[in-house]
């Protein structure tokens, strides 16, 4: 017998699928040949929500080695998506920062995800809207409660 959970998770993975084909194919069409891997957009979400990280840290955070992370930050330096400032505690030590075109590129991330979502919402009635924006906004504040945990938590 299913539970709520098991059923929450159905629903949940038959939202993405219905979701999903239409946000990439349009994300594709937006990005063109700047198209980034799965890997350089954790990235680009990590240096979005955290503090500072070494090259050291991004790999621990990352579950990559010190190479293929010291690689992939070359890849998104020169496309002008994360920055190397110099760590005001060790001068050898280089702190890595999203910058702001990485930041605008996130955003157009989301907006694109945004547009497929709303776009699957007209599928249902205006009481069924009202009631999925609720709970966006209830998700919204959890979620800002969890990242003012975590940027909490790095900060001791």
């Amino acid at each position: 017998m299913a539970t709520q959970h098991d059923r929450l998770a159905e629903d949940i993975g038959l939202f993405r699928r219905a979701l999903i084909p239409d946000f990439l194919l349009g994300l594709l069409r937006r990005m063109g040949d700047t198209e980034p891997n799965l890997l350089q957009m954790a990235t680009l979400y990590v240096l979005d929500t955290g503090p500072y990280p070494t090259v050291r840290d991004l790999a621990g955070q990352l579950g990559r080695s010190m190479s293929v992370t010291s690689r992939l930050i070359d890849q998104m330096v020169r496309r002008g998506w994360v920055a190397r400032d110099e760590d005001a505690a060790d001068r050898r030590a280089k702190r890595l920062r999203i910058t702001d075109p990485g930041r605008d590129y996130l955003r157009s991330f989301e907006r694109v995800r945004a547009q497929a979502q709303r776009e699957l919402m007209t599928y249902l009635t205006d009481e069924e809207q009202r009631v999925v924006t609720e709970a966006m906004a209830l998700l919204g504040k959890a979620s800002r409660r969890h990242l003012d945990e975590r940027a909490h938590h790095a900060g001791r």
